[in-house]
């Protein structure tokens, strides 16, 4: 599926350069120009980046009060 057009951009080019060791939307943002002419993909462009991005395990989040925490060691 097509995620920017204006650079023809897909999902999956993304999920490639995830893939292929980009760590943010920065970096896939340079590598592949995404939301860099009209801006209207950046929402979805950060999701897919942000399917990669692993939780801090010194936060935890709390399903009752929907905030993240920070773990008491």
């Amino acid at each position: 599926m097509f995620v920017c057009i204006c650079n023809g951009v897909t999902d999956s080019s993304i999920r490639r350069e995830m893939e292929a060791g980009a760590t943010s939307f920065a970096d896939v943002q340079n590598r592949l120009g995404v939301a860099r002419q009209c801006g209207s993909c950046e929402h979805l462009a950060r999701a897919i980046v942000n399917e990669f991005s692993k939780p801090d395990p010194r936060y935890f989040y709390n399903a009752c009060s929907d905030e993240s925490m920070a773990a008491v060691a």
